[in-house]
């Protein structure tokens, strides 16, 4: 009797070592194959320690270029393709939210949670970043460091600030990401224009779009960003056209945000 235990006991002692040996030597295969990246850094960075850094930059100065007087407003180019877009980052209103809705550039679309930007509380917008964290635009800026933004704001609320405020406003975002993100280069769109048939229930008309264009590209001027005129893609006379937009005859729908994206993609940034 005692011989079977000491026999049983043998037996399960040398099942337990087999097994441990498989389970080593599967754990040296899954290490072989694995890549090492090193130590991963955390995905949104210490953002107090960098305004810190910035904190003596006079914003209320930064401009792209000397204002000269000239509008810096796209120009037709040959078209630069799917990569130009994709390594953009566009900050959208709801007027474009279809952008991030359905991936169509390839790369990030930022705007808030909601996807709203009202243009009266433009000093304190947090925007749904990469990582799911809420920043403002121009921390966004400083972790993304993107080459190229394109900015499509101006149409939520727009009915409810003065040209002063809405000036001011723009041009301190601007002026904000530079601060942080002084390398990247910035798009002001027009703002899209409503349909004819639109039920103003926000109060806002093609006479409101059509100033804020203007205040658009007068802020352009005083900070040298560049205006790209994107809703003459999208107009009919003075209304938008019917067959880009949603049912509420302000929001674009994807034909109308694929119409921008070609724009934009023919009227590239210059090169110098």
């Amino acid at each position: 009797m005692t011989d079977r235990v000491t026999g049983l006991k043998n037996i399960l002692w040398a099942i337990g070592i087999v097994v441990c040996l498989l389970a080593l030597f599967v754990g040296c295969i899954v290490a072989a194959v694995t890549p090492y990246h090193g130590e991963a850094d955390p995905r949104t960075p210490d953002l107090n320690a960098v305004r810190d850094q910035n904190s003596s930059t006079d914003v209320s100065a930064l401009t792209f270029v000397e204002p000269d007087g000239q509008l810096h407003a796209l120009l037709e180019t040959k078209d630069a393709g799917a990569d130009y877009l994709r390594d953009s980052v566009f900050l959208t209103d709801s007027v474009l939210l279809v952008l991030r809705e359905q991936s169509l550039t390839g790369g990030d679309v930022w705007s808030s949670d909601s996807g709203s930007l009202p243009m009266d509380s433009i000093a304190s917008w947090s925007i749904l970043y990469s990582d799911g964290s809420k920043i403002s635009p121009a921390d966004a800026c400083m972790i993304a460091k993107p080459a190229r933004l394109f900015i499509a704001i101006g149409s939520d609320a727009l009915a409810k600030v003065s040209k002063d405020a809405f000036i001011s406003g723009y041009a301190g975002l601007i002026r904000s990401i530079l601060a942080l993100s002084p390398d990247t280069k910035i798009v002001c769109c027009a703002i899209a224009p409503v349909t004819a048939d639109y039920d103003p229930v926000d109060d806002l008309d093609n006479g409101k779009t059509a100033d804020g264009t203007d205040w658009v590209k007068e802020l352009c001027l005083d900070t040298g960003a560049y205006y790209a005129d994107t809703a003459s893609v999208l107009s009919v006379g003075s209304d938008l056209n019917p067959k880009y937009a949603n049912e509420d005859g302000r929001t674009l729908n994807t034909d109308g945000a694929q119409r921008v994206l070609e724009y934009l993609r023919t009227h590239a940034i210059p090169s110098v």
